[in-house]
C-alpha cells in the first residue's frame, strides 16, 4: 500500500502546526505610538502619497481579507479599525499572535522611525522567547553623534580616530557578550550599497571620519541623530563588526533586495557580497528578505558558500501570493534546505506578524506540495524541509537551544481550499451539498447556493437539530434514551478540505462537516463559553463521527508515534428491479460477460471516471461472485480521508446507477443463496521516524506493534462488530463458507478468516523486509465508515499499549471445515457474533472502546441500534430486505 495521501495530509499538518522561529523582525510599537501609525504599512514599503496607492495592490487586498477573517468583519480597513477600537492594545496583540504559532522572535530594534517601541523582553508573553539582533549602523551612528556633538562644543581641530573606534569596539563587544543578543545586522544596502570594500585602512577611515565631523559642524539643524552614508567609514565599521561577530560566533544579517524608496535596488544585489563572504569564511552571513527580486542569486550564494544562509521574509506580505511562491521556488531550485530561514519581517503592528506568518505557511505548503507532484522531493523529505525552514535552521544557527512546541492550530487545510470555491463557480457550480453521516449510516445533506456558502456558511456553518444525529434508518423519529431530544441545535461546520465537484451532477458540489455545539443560555456549558483555552475541543459535538475518528488517530499519533493508511473494497449489486430484487445480469466473478450484458460496462466506467474526477484513486474494478455484483477497490489514504472518500464513493455509485435507470445497493445479503456485499477494510500503519519497521525473529515476520495490533482487534472484535455489522440483516452474511469470516481468528492469505494478513516482500536500506497490511473482511456496506475505522484503530492501539500477544498461529484452513477438536488445537474457540443484540452487549461491556468513543457516543449509538432491532423484530425477512434496499 502506498502512503501518498496520508503523507500529503502530514505535510499540510506539519506546515500548519509546527512552530516558527521568526529570525528577523522588528519591535512592536507601544500602545500610544501605534495610534499614529497607518495599518497600510503592513502591506507596502511605500510612504507618503505613494502609500495611498497600496490599496490597489493584490498584496494589500489579500492581507485585508485575511485580517477581516481574523477580526470576523467585512474586508475593509475601516471595518477592521471599528472592531479594534474598543479592544485594548494588549488584546489586539494577543489576538494577532496566538494563531501564528511563532515560538521565538529575533528582533532588530534599530527600526524606530516613529519613536515609541516596546522593548525586546516586552514581547515575551506573545511568544515564548525574544532575543535581540543588534543593528550595527545604529550603534555606530549613536557614537558618531555623541562624538560630533562633543567636537562641535570645543576648539579641537584634530580628531584621534581611536576616539571613535574604541567606543565602537567596546559597544559591539558588550552587545556580542550579552545573553539577549544572538546576531548582528547591517543595512548597508540602504546607505552605500553592498559592494563593501574588504581592504581597509585606518588612515583612510580617519580621513572619512574627519570629513563626517566637518559636515556635521556645518549642519544648521543638529538633531538628536545622524545618518551614516559615508561609504569609506561604513565599510570600515562593517569589517570591524564582522571580525567581532566571528570572535563571538554570531551570525550577521544583511538587508538585501527591495525596501523603502531610499534604497538603491541595484546596489542591494547579494552577489555584491561575494568578496566579503570570501574574506570572512568563518562568519555566518544571512541574506535577508529572500533578496527579492534577486532570489536566485541569493540561493546560488548559499549553495556555493558554506557560511551563507537565506532568509525568506518580507515577501510576506509585501508581494502577491504568486510572487511569494515564485520567490520560494527560485530559492529551492538551488539553495540547500538547511540554509533557509523563516521570518515575517513583522514591524510596528501585530497584524504584520499575523499576515506574514499565515501567508508564509500557505506559500510553503503550496510550493512543497508542488515539489512532490513534480517528483523533486518525497513527502518525507518535504516534511523535513518544512521543519528546517520554519524552526530548526534558525534554532541551530542562532544557538537558541529551543524545543519545538506544537501549536494548537488544527486547521491544517490545503492552502488552495479558498480558491476551490472560486474554481467551482467558474465550473458552473450553483449549489453545495453540506453533508453528514449519522449513527445509522444514512448520508444526509442540506443544499446551499454557492454564494451563500462562500459568504456565510464557510465561517458560520449550517444549523440543524441535535436529534438529527440519532435517527434510526427506518424512520425520522428520535428513539428514547439516546442522549438527545427535540431540544437543542448544533452547527455543521464545513471542512473545506473535503469540498469537491460532483461530475455526475455538474451544478452541485459536496462538502463534509464537523459537528459543533451551538450553545445557548439554556445549556449548562454556556457559562464556560469564552473562558476555555482550547475552544475547538470545547465546542466539538460528542456525536460527530468525523471528530471521533480524528481524535482516535491523533491519540495514536501522539501516544505511540504511529500513522495509518486505509484502503477499501466496495462491493455492491446493480438491480433492474427492487421488489422483488432482480439483478442486471447472472454472471460470475470477474466474468468478461458482465461488461457485455445490459449496460453495466458503461455504468461502471462512469462510476470510476466520476470517482477519479473527485480525486479518489481507483486501483481496480471487476464483477463479483453474486449475480449483478461488482467491486471497486480504492487506494490507500489516511483514515479520515479514506472514510470521507468511502462516503463520497457510495453516493457516487448510488447516483450514477440511478441516472442509468438501475438501483445500486450495498445491502449485505441481497440474495440468500449467493455471496454478500462486504466493505473490506485494508489497513497498515507506520512507526514515525522509522524508515523501516522494527522487526524481531518472530516466525510471522510481523513487528511487535503489528502483532499487538492484530491481537487488540481480535480481543475487541465482538464489540467492533456493533459498528462493522450494524443491522440485523448483516449477520446473514458472516456465516460459514461465505468468505466473510465466521470464526474469530487471523490468517495469512485465507479469505475465510475475519482478519487476513497480506504480505508483500520488499527491499529496504537494511535488506529484505515484509510490507504488511491487514484486511478486515467482516465489515459490510451498511456501516458508518468513521465509526468502523474508529473501532478498529482504537482496538489495535489498545492492543499495542497493553502489549497484547498473538496466542495463536495464523489459520491456514477454513475453520468451518475443521472439527471442534481440530479448531481447539489451533486455538480457535469462538465464533463471530451471531446477532446485533450480541454485539451491542459486547460493546456496552467493552470499557476500552467505550472510553475511546466517549459515553455520549456509545449511549446514542447503542440506543439507536437497539431501537432499529426492536422495530425489525416485527418484520419478516422479506420486509427487512425491502426496507434495507430502500435505504442502502
Amino acid at each position: 500500500m502506498t502512503n501518498v495521501m496520508y503523507d500529503r495530509e502530514a505535510l499540510l499538518r506539519t506546515v500548519s502546526t509546527f512552530p516558527l522561529i521568526d529570525n528577523h523582525c522588528h519591535n512592536l510599537l507601544t500602545s500610544d505610538a501605534s495610534l499614529t501609525c497607518p495599518l497600510e504599512i503592513c502591506f507596502s514599503e511605500a510612504h507618503g502619497d505613494a502609500l495611498k496607492d497600496a490599496s490597489q495592490t493584490s498584496a494589500f487586498k489579500r492581507g485585508v481579507r485575511q485580517l477581516a477573517e481574523l477580526y470576523n468583519c467585512p474586508p475593509t480597513l475601516d471595518s477592521i479599525r471599528q472592531v479594534k477600537d474598543p479592544m485594548s492594545y494588549s488584546d489586539i496583540c494577543k489576538t494577532c499572535f496566538k494563531p501564528t504559532g511563532i515560538q521565538s522572535l529575533l528582533l532588530d530594534d534599530g527600526l524606530d522611525a516613529l519613536g515609541g517601541l516596546m522593548d525586546v523582553q516586552s514581547h515575551v508573553g506573545l511568544v515564548d522567547v525574544a532575543r535581540r539582533i543588534v543593528r550595527i549602523e545604529s550603534i555606530a551612528e549613536k557614537i558618531l553623534y555623541d562624538l560630533a556633538t562633543s567636537v562641535a562644543c570645543t576648539d579641537q581641530k584634530v580628531l584621534n580616530f581611536a576616539a571613535f573606534e574604541e567606543p565602537l569596539k567596546k559597544q559591539l563587544e558588550t552587545c556580542a557578550k550579552s545573553e539577549s543578543v544572538v546576531g548582528f545586522k547591517s543595512i548597508a544596502a540602504y546607505r552605500s550599497g553592498l559592494n563593501i570594500n574588504c581592504v581597509q585602512s585606518a588612515e583612510t577611515a580617519a580621513i572619512a571620519l574627519g570629513n563626517f565631523i566637518s559636515d556635521f559642524e556645518s549642519l544648521p539643524d543638529k538633531k538628536g541623530s545622524v545618518r551614516l552614508v559615508n561609504k569609506v567609514l561604513l565599510d570600515y565599521i562593517l569589517n570591524l563588526a564582522i571580525e567581532i561577530a566571528v570572535q563571538h560566533d554570531l551570525p550577521i544579517q544583511f538587508h538585501t533586495g527591495f525596501g523603502d524608496s531610499d534604497l538603491d535596488l541595484i546596489a542591494s544585489n547579494p552577489l555584491l557580497l561575494r568578496p566579503l563572504i570570501e574574506k570572512y569564511p568563518n562568519a555566518n552571513f544571512v541574506i535577508l528578505h529572500a533578496a527579492y527580486p534577486y532570489s536566485r542569486q541569493a540561493g546560488y550564494l548559499a549553495s556555493v558558500y558554506s557560511n551563507v544562509y537565506v532568509d525568506i521574509g518580507l515577501v510576506f506580505p509585501m508581494i502577491s501570493a504568486s510572487g511569494q511562491q515564485a520567490s520560494l521556488r527560485e530559492l529551492l531550485e538551488i539553495c540547500p534546505s538547511n540554509k533557509l530561514l523563516f521570518s515575517t519581517d513583522g514591524h510596528y503592528h501585530p497584524e504584520s506578524f499575523y499576515v506574514a506568518a499565515i501567508q508564509g505557511r500557505e506559500a510553503l505548503s503550496k510550493v512543497l506540495l508542488e515539489s512532490v507532484e513534480n517528483g523533486e522531493f518525497s513527502y518525507e523529505e518535504t516534511i523535513k524541509i518544512a521543519k528546517q525552514i520554519m524552526f530548526e535552521n534558525s534554532n541551530t544557527l542562532y544557538k537558541l537551544k529551543l524545543t519545538p512546541k506544537q501549536t494548537d492550530n488544527e486547521g491544517y487545510k490545503d492552502i488552495s481550499r479558498e480558491q476551490r470555491i472560486v474554481k467551482l463557480k467558474k465550473m458552473g457550480v450553483k449549489f453545495v451539498r453540506v453533508g453528514y453521516m449519522e449513527c445509522s449510516s444514512q448520508y444526509r445533506f442540506h443544499i446551499v447556493p454557492i454564494d451563500r456558502f462562500q459568504n456565510y456558511i464557510v465561517n458560520h456553518g449550517v444549523t440543524i437539530m441535535r436529534a438529527l444525529t440519532a435517527l434510526p434508518y427506518y424512520a425520522d423519529i428520535v428513539p428514547k434514551d439516546v442522549g438527545v431530544t427535540a431540544t437543542g441545535e448544533l452547527l455543521m461546520k464545513p471542512d473545506l478540505n473535503t469540498l469537491i465537484h460532483l461530475p455526475y451532477n455538474p451544478k452541485h458540489a459536496n462538502v463534509q462537516v464537523f459537528f459543533e455545539n451551538k450553545l445557548t443560555p439554556a445549556d449548562p456549558e454556556f457559562a464556560e463559553f469564552g473562558k476555555i483555552d482550547n475552544l475547538p475541543d470545547f465546542l466539538a459535538h460528542p456525536f460527530c463521527p468525523r471528530t471521533c475518528l480524528k481524535n482516535i488517530i491523533d491519540h495514536a499519533h501522539k501516544e505511540l508515534g504511529i500513522t495509518f493508511l486505509v484502503g477499501t473494497e466496495l462491493e455492491f449489486i446493480l438491480l433492474k428491479n427492487v421488489s422483488p430484487p432482480v439483478p442486471v445480469d447472472d454472471t460470475v466473478y470477474a466474468a468478461a460477460s458482465a461488461f457485455r450484458e445490459s449496460n453495466s460496462g458503461e455504468i461502471l466506467d462512469r462510476m470510476v471516471e466520476s470517482l477519479q474526477e473527485q480525486g479518489i484513486e481507483v486501483e481496480q474494478f471487476h464483477s463479483e461472485a453474486a449475480t449483478g455484483q461488482f467491486e471497486i477497490v480504492t487506494g490507500p489514504e489516511s483514515p479520515l480521508i479514506s472514510a470521507d472518500n468511502l462516503v463520497v464513493a457510495r453516493q457516487t455509485i448510488y447516483d450514477v446507477a440511478a441516472q442509468a435507470g438501475v438501483k445500486a445497493t450495498f445491502v449485505p445479503k441481497t440474495f440468500k443463496d449467493q455471496a454478500g456485499n462486504g466493505a473490506h477494510v485494508h489497513l497498515s500503519f507506520k512507526e514515525i521516524d522509522k524508515s523501516q519497521k522494527v522487526v524481531d525473529d518472530h516466525p510471522t515476520g510481523l513487528s511487535p506493534y503489528e502483532r499487538s495490533f492484530i491481537a487488540g482487534v481480535l480481543h475487541h472484535i465482538k464489540a467492533i462488530c456493533a459498528f462493522a455489522l450494524p443491522t440485523d440483516h448483516s449477520y446473514t452474511r458472516t456465516v460459514d463458507n461465505c468468505w466473510a469470516g465466521s470464526w474469530i481468528c487471523w490468517s495469512v492469505e485465507n479469505r475465510e478468516a475475519p482478519i487476513r494478513v497480506c504480505y508483500r516482500p520488499k527491499i529496504g536500506p537494511n535488506g529484505k523486509y515484509l510490507d504488511v497490511h491487514f484486511e478486515h473482511k467482516f465489515v459490510d456496506g451498511t456501516s458508518n465508515p468513521y465509526l468502523v475505522l474508529s473501532a478498529i484503530i482504537a482496538s489495535g492501539v489498545d492492543g499495542i499499549k497493553k502489549k497484547m500477544q498473538l496466542t495463536t498461529s495464523p489459520m491456514l484452513d477454513n475453520p468451518a471445515s475443521l472439527s471442534d477438536e481440530e479448531r481447539i488445537k489451533k486455538g480457535v474457540t469462538d465464533k463471530m457474533p451471531a446477532s446485533l443484540p450480541d454485539t451491542l452487549k459486547a460493546l456496552r461491556e467493552d470499557k476500552a472502546l467505550c472510553d475511546a468513543f466517549g459515553e455520549p457516543m456509545i449511549r446514542c449509538y447503542i440506543g439507536v441500534k437497539e431501537d432499529e432491532h426492536n422495530y425489525c423484530k416485527s418484520l419478516s425477512d422479506e420486509e427487512q430486505l425491502k426496507l434495507l434496499l430502500s435505504r442502502f
